[in-house]
This record gives structure tokens, C-alpha cells and sequence, in this order.
């Protein structure tokens, strides 16, 4: 299993049936919700971001998902979010999905990698990352060596 300890942010979901397939497991569609509900309670947890404006100025520029293991409507969800890089425009959140099932077993559903740019939502362009939110990231991974990386 993977390594856990390594992330400082988890959320716990459930199962909505809306999220279920034909096969009556969790479709990939509903994936990119549970990540987008996890981005969400990062930045609000570590960045202290005022979401009533939803203000993030950062947009998704790229996602990858690699499914490990099916999710079920029974299933409990334990979503694990860390920032794994930081560029100069961009960061990267790096999330485990653990499902945990009827008998208390878990298993890692899924793993991604989502890039984020960092965006002036008035002109649409990109910035520079701003460095309080970035330094609040660094302090709340206590990895103060994320830097900038290009």
C-alpha cells in the first residue's frame, strides 16, 4: 500500500448512487468529483481561502487518474491530498482514493497527479504563483525544499 505518512490532508466521502455505473461500481466520472472535493477542502485547510468568493486563482491544466481497484456503493472513501511540486506558475496535488468496505478492509481505489496553474481570473492569463499561498503550503507540508522547480 502505498505510503500514507507522507500525506497531511484527508477527507472522508461517501458513495452517492448518482456516482454508480451500470456495473453498480463508482463510474470514472465521479473520480474527478471526488479529487475536485478534496482540491477544494486542501486549499480551504491550508491555504485559508475565503470560499464564499471562490477565489483560488489556480485552474486544473491536467489530470491523471490511474484506477486501481473498484469502488462501491457501500464503500467509504478516505481522499489523501498533498502538494508533491511546486513550479513557478504551476503546483502539483498528488491524492490517494482508499476505499474501505463493509468488513473494514481498504484499498487504494486510485491515485493521481493534478496540475495546477496559477491564473489572473480577470485576464484569464497566467501568473506567477503567489508566494504567500505557496509558503503556506511549504509550511503545512513542512517540506520547505517543494521550491520552485520548472
Amino acid at each position: 500500500m502505498k505510503d500514507l505518512n507522507k500525506f497531511k490532508h484527508k477527507i472522508e466521502l461517501s458513495v452517492r448512487y448518482a456516482d454508480l455505473d451500470t456495473l453498480a461500481h463508482v463510474n470514472n466520472k465521479a473520480y474527478l468529483s471526488y479529487l475536485e472535493e478534496a482540491r477544494i477542502a486542501y486549499y480551504n485547510d491550508v491555504i485559508e481561502l475565503n470560499l464564499s468568493n471562490l477565489d483560488f486563482s489556480s485552474v486544473v491544466a491536467n489530470i491523471n487518474i490511474s484506477y486501481k481497484y473498484p469502488i462501491f456503493f457501500s464503500d467509504k472513501l478516505e481522499i489523501y491530498t498533498r502538494c508533491s511540486k511546486i513550479g513557478s506558475k504551476s503546483f502539483e496535488l498528488e491524492n490517494v482514493i482508499v476505499a474501505i468496505n463493509l468488513k473494514n478492509e481498504t484499498n487504494i481505489a486510485a491515485t493521481s497527479i493534478t496540475t495546477m496553474v496559477s491564473v489572473d481570473l480577470k485576464t484569464g492569463k497566467t501568473i506567477i504563483n503567489q508566494e504567500d499561498k505557496m509558503q503556506k503550503i511549504k509550511e503545512f507540508e513542512g517540506n520547505y525544499e517543494l521550491g520552485i522547480r520548472n
